[in-house]
């Protein structure tokens, strides 16, 4: 089996994870200056329960500490997976 790879296409403004070139997941979002905002996490009903919708927003959010932005976690997934990862609430909240 192949490995679940979490790549950003900003041409679609998505972080897309992959399988084997099949497309298992979308977090999509929007920039604005100085912000990210992280408005839908989507995962094909055939690989719900494998950690896939965290697999992308830890990479969305890996991704907007190393650009110190801020995060606006819109989607409640995201929202939900912040507080289970509070090492990244510094990220959501204005300085």
């Amino acid at each position: 089996m192949a490995e679940v790879e979490v790549v950003e296409v900003p041409a679609s403004s998505r972080y897309e994870a992959r399988e084997g070139g099949v497309l298992l997941g979308v977090l999509t979002y929007r920039r604005k200056p100085g912000m990210v905002v992280f408005d839908h996490t989507g995962v094909e009903p055939e690989a719900r329960g494998r950690g896939i919708g965290g697999l992308l927003v830890a990479a969305a959010m890996a991704d907007a500490a190393a650009d110190g932005v801020h995060v606006v976690p819109a989607c409640s997934f995201v929202r939900r997976w912040i507080d289970d990862h509070p090492e990244y609430l510094p990220l959501t909240e204005h300085a």
